[in-house]
């Protein structure tokens, strides 16, 4: 029963449009939370939600680096 779990939370966070479009911004290369709300059209805090849940499934990682993360 874990496993089902686990795995309708995973493709939950990733039905989200976007997340999908976080996760386009950052195929190429890692980029700070603001870069990425501007590329993907979304507030700072929305998309920090986002990459939250998108960490929390394993999608992404942040790394600190100065003041900012980076995905």
């Amino acid at each position: 029963m874990g496993n089902y779990i686990e795995e309708q939370t995973f493709f939950k966070a990733l039905a989200d449009a976007n997340r999908l479009k976080i996760l386009e911004v950052l195929s190429l290369e890692c980029k700070s939370v603001n870069d990425i709300a501007k590329l993907a059209g979304l507030s700072q805090p929305l998309a920090s939600h986002h990459l939250k849940v998108l960490t929390k499934i394993g999608i992404t990682r942040a790394e600190s680096r100065a003041s900012f993360n980076y995905y």
